[in-house]
């Protein structure tokens, strides 16, 4: 996964005047980042300086990207099914 410079900006953006829907999403993965061990912090207990340490990316940012399966390791797919209308795949089992 390399770094794609309009999701980022995107998520940015989104993040300075998110929808009522976008927040709820945006906390719901949070909670997931908050207790991930991949969480790193640059300066000890500053909210803002969390990022992940799998992407490199900013978390209080990340966290408000507009697309599906962002968190490179697979934590949000269940949250983000929620919002963006994806079907879990039907089996014979």
């Amino acid at each position: 996964m390399g770094i794609n410079i309009s999701k980022i900006v995107e998520a940015w953006s989104i993040a300075r005047n998110p929808t009522d829907k976008q927040k709820e999403l945006a906390e719901k993965r949070w909670s997931i980042c908050n207790v991930c061990p991949e969480k790193g912090e640059v300066m000890k207990d500053k909210e803002w300086s969390y990022y992940c340490k799998s992407c490199g990316c900013p978390l209080k940012k990340k966290i408000f990207a507009n697309n599906n399966g962002e968190c490179p390791l697979g934590k949000w797919n269940e949250v983000d099914m929620n919002y963006f209308n994806i079907k879990k795949e039907k089996t014979l089992m």
